[in-house]
């Protein structure tokens, strides 16, 4: 029988019966290893609740009243129905008076989206204290929220409210009070088999060692959390930036810089990498085994993603062995990666390379005001903006070795 090091659920288990959910616990428990991650996401409770009778009311119109077969027009229905059951302002929309700005932001979003999310066959919207207590039958330990601000209570409740957090004996009971203080309505919850908590120390030890990319150009001095805002040490971030944005944004690790701050407290750096993780304006990357094992099989995906953007804008991730993972660039910059493979290296040469795949299917760069441009002003447009990802994407795109 295999075994996994990891199960990820995103976007599953709320919309799975009950059986269906007992079937993916059954699976954790016989094919999960111990110390193996489970990853699982789902709408939640108290966050959802005032907009969980709304979504009642779009399925009871589709179950019972749709006129069209078509699943789109079938949203329609329900929206136009929803919309008048509003206007007569029923008992429960005075209770609840944001429920309409709810309904109207939600009218708004893509009907692929909304046929997923509020027209499902099953929908359960649990409270976490009810998840948690299905997967510890599989002996799984809820650890944390993938969100890595909310796992850090210190920076997210002031003083008062962390007091009564922490006089919680109950991880579980105190996890599920935080929900209350943040309005969650969706989670992303880590679960290990049979965990085993580590030390400040061990964590501070293993962080430092991981290697990191630098994703933007200049740090974040400021990152916005569900209850506010946190300064970060500027000191330490300008220590961060310099460390990283060297070798030309080569990935590191921090022991050296480590060694060079060697005043500062290990829960200090940790939160502080978290956090920059976070805001995605550093992230973690594979060894340096693991990416030259799998470095020649992303550039030939790469190539055939950014040549299939010739004529479709349907995949906008390239993959990145050094982060393990794909990360998004727009269709223009698709292409230029496309010409670049190709031994296009200038401004010139990418700006004439585009051009030819456009004009060759009668497409053109539109006016501000509307009006496609020239050939001579299309060439000009693109080569303006290949100087552009020449000048501040390319360093980021060899640090992912996706070229």
């Amino acid at each position: 029988m295999p075994q996994f090091d990891s199960i990820s659920l995103h976007g599953i288990w709320s919309w799975i019966s009950a059986e269906n959910q007992k079937h993916i616990v059954d699976f954790a428990k016989k094919f999960l290893k111990v110390g193996g991650v489970f990853y699982n996401s789902y709408n939640c409770y108290p966050g959802w609740s005032p907009a969980a009778p709304m979504r009642e009311l779009f399925v009871l119109y589709d179950n019972y009243a749709h006129k069209s077969g078509k699943t789109f027009n079938r949203i329609e229905e329900a929206i136009n129905f929803v919309e008048n059951v509003f206007s007569k302002n029923p008992a429960y929309l005075l209770r609840v008076p944001h429920l309409k700005e709810i309904f109207e932001h939600t009218r708004k979003l893509n009907h692929d989206y909304l046929a997923h999310e509020y027209f499902n066959r099953d929908w359960t919207c649990m409270y976490f204290s009810e998840v948690a207590e299905i997967l510890q039958s599989a002996k799984l330990d809820f650890v944390c929220t993938s969100e890595i601000s909310e796992a850090l209570p210190n920076f997210n409740f002031p003083p008062d409210i962390l007091k009564f957090l922490n006089d919680i004996e109950s991880p579980i009971m105190r996890e599920q009070v935080k929900d209350y203080f943040l309005n969650r309505q969706f989670r992303k919850d880590i679960y290990i088999r049979g965990s085993r908590k580590l030390s400040t120390f061990e964590v501070f030890q293993r962080m430092k060692k991981i290697n990191y990319v630098m994703m933007v150009k200049e740090l974040p001095t400021k990152i916005k959390l569900p209850l506010g805002e946190l300064n970060f040490p500027t000191a330490l971030v300008e220590k961060i930036q310099k460390h990283l944005e060297s070798e030309n944004y080569k990935p590191k690790n921090f022991v050296s810089l480590i060694k060079d701050i060697p005043d500062i407290a290990p829960i200090d750096f940790v939160r502080a990498v978290l956090l920059l993780v976070q805001t995605k304006s550093i992230l973690p990357c594979q060894d340096e085994s693991t990416v030259e094992h799998v470095k020649d099989k992303c550039v030939a995906l790469n190539k055939h993603i950014c040549n299939r953007a010739k004529t479709s804008d349907e995949i906008a991730f390239l993959a990145s062995p050094t982060l393990g993972g794909g990360y998004p660039f727009n269709r223009f910059e698709r292409i230029f990666l496309a010409a670049m493979y190709e031994g296009k290296n200038s401004p010139e040469e990418i700006a004439q390379y585009i051009w030819q795949v456009f004009s060759e299917q009668g497409l053109s760069l539109t006016r501000n005001g509307g009006g496609l441009l020239s050939a001579e002003e299309n060439l000009a447009g693109f080569r303006n903006m290949a100087k552009t990802f020449l000048d501040n994407r390319l360093s980021l795109v060899k640090a992912l070795q996706i070229i």
